[in-house]
């Protein structure tokens, strides 16, 4: 039985809501429209401000603009800002400043993502989190970090501790891990996996890009890129070529397959133009891999490539390798090249300071302060850097801080073979193999550096461990 009025009441009843429809419809339009024109007015009104009652550059009026547009973006579609966060991480030292203590620009656009997101989720009362494979281990390395803080300012083991500064350095590194369960708890299904991978190549191939176009413009002749350093840009570029190779493998569109290698090939040449001896060998370690778990024509031709390396390298590169070691003149010997000779010095002093406090360390942030006291007693030109990662959490956190690293480095690999036992696609199992090589050489750069915590380095790395956490935990049922 219909509930419609029938006869004329019926159909005059019919045409009053087609009308209603089309005025709605109308004023619809006409609300976007005038939307439109209100933000377009807004914007000109900020240019006029900035320009001409701030005396703004014109390069920094473009930046906020831009900024402005992306965080409008950010706030109507969140998974955008998690594309760009990952896109445009190794562009920070390029952002601008912010004045406060332990924030800059990632910070905020990891914070507006999240909470955009989470908003939505909780008003559809949704679950936030997802259990996270690698959870217990980062909050117990964080909890110990954080006591160590606590140990260096009641007992200092130098002439000071600086437990606030240490402090906001302890919630930077806690950003950096954070994207981590940022991107588990946003990253659902394949398609979105896919297109997260895309975003962090493609902030492979933009350093790239910018790196070659900058070529060799740092001290010693070395490429520095956006990064600003150029170890942590062999580190960064190391890492992620990796990855972009082992998609190779996922992709049959030809266009995907031309993106890859091209972005492969700059990654590749990029990372020689850094000099950097550690990520050069993690990316001969990370290619290797790749190429023996994809298949065994591309291994025949990454060995062919690494064996035949001395005949096509540039001379630059092969100084940088074999020079490790220079003569002395007038003496019988040899004596290590400078860089390599800090090194070996800077562990010298650690090893001292690790048998002195061998279970709780000099605190989180300790050896920026403690280091050159200990060289000047060694009479070693010694800096506040570690130089090794795995030195960093064994003289600062002791024993328990080191071990803690260990199980996390092994953790990521496990997790990385996981999902590739656990795909159910090829670009999924290629994901896995990626990550399983980023995870080699992440170890090999924190064993000549101390790479661990830097956003610019780790960020994205923790977002490929959540995207190898998701394959996990859908093959389980949990996806959702």
């Amino acid at each position: 039985m219909s509930l419609e009025p029938g006869g004329a009441a019926g159909a005059t009843l019919r045409e009053a809501r087609e009308d209603a429809r089309r005025q709605a419809r109308t004023l619809s339009a006409a609300g976007v429209m005038l939307a439109g024109v209100g933000v377009a007015l807004a914007a000109m009104a900020l240019v006029v401000a900035l320009d001409y009652r701030f005396a703004q550059n014109p390069h920094r009026v473009v930046k906020i603009l831009l900024g402005a547009a992306a965080f409008a973006g950010i706030l109507l579609r969140p998974r955008i800002g998690l594309l760009l966060l990952a896109a445009a991480t190794p562009f920070l030292p390029w952002m601008p400043g912010i004045r406060l203590p332990g924030v800059n620009v990632l910070n905020v656009l990891l914070i507006s993502i999240f909470a955009t997101w989470g908003l939505s989720r909780v008003l559809r009362r949704q679950p936030l989190f997802r259990p996270a494979r690698l959870g217990w281990v980062l909050g117990a390395l964080f909890v110990v970090a954080a006591l160590s803080v606590l140990r260096g300012a009641a007992i200092p083991s130098g002439f000071e501790y600086r437990a606030a500064d240490r402090l906001i350095d302890l919630l930077r590194s806690t950003v950096t891990v954070t994207v981590y369960f940022v991107a588990l708890s946003m990253t659902r299904g394949e398609r979105e996996r896919r297109t997260l991978a895309w975003a962090v190549v493609a902030g492979l191939l933009l350093e790239s890009v910018v790196t070659i176009a900058l070529g060799r413009n740092g001290p010693g002749g070395r490429a520095t890129g956006s990064i600003g350093q150029s170890n942590e840009l062999g580190a960064f570029l190391g890492i992620f070529t990796v990855v972009a190779a082992a998609l190779l493998g996922g992709v049959r569109h030809l266009l995907a397959r031309a993106v890859l290698a091209a972005t492969v090939v700059a990654g590749a040449f990029a990372t020689l133009l850094s000099l950097s001896r550690a990520a050069i060998l993690g990316l001969a370690l990370g290619l290797l891999f790749v190429s023996f778990r994809t298949s065994r024509g591309l291994a025949s031709i990454t060995v062919a490539v690494l064996l035949t390396a001395p005949f096509w390298t540039p001379d630059y590169v092969r100084e940088r390798l074999t020079s490790t070691e220079i003569e002395v003149q007038d003496a019988d010997g040899t004596m290590l090249e400078a860089s390599a000779q800090a090194r070996v010095d800077t562990w010298r002093a650690i090893a001292t300071l690790v048998s002195e406090h061998p279970l709780d360390g000099v605190g989180f942030g300790g050896l920026y302060d403690v280091l050159p006291e200990t060289g000047l007693e060694m009479n070693l030109d010694v800096k506040g850097s570690s130089h090794n990662s795995f030195l960093r959490f064994l003289g600062e956190m002791g024993v328990l801080g080191l071990a803690l690293f260990v199980v996390l480095l092994w953790r990521c690999w496990a997790l990385a073979r996981d999902a590739t036992r656990a795909a159910t696609s090829r670009f999924d199992r290629q994901l896995g193999i990626g990550l399983g090589a980023a995870t080699l050489v992440f170890a090999c750069a924190c064993a000549f550096g101390d790479r661990f915590f830097p956003i610019v380095i780790a960020g994205n790395f923790w977002i490929l461990c959540a995207i190898a956490d998701d394959i996990v935990l859908e093959s389980r049922g949990r996806g959702a």
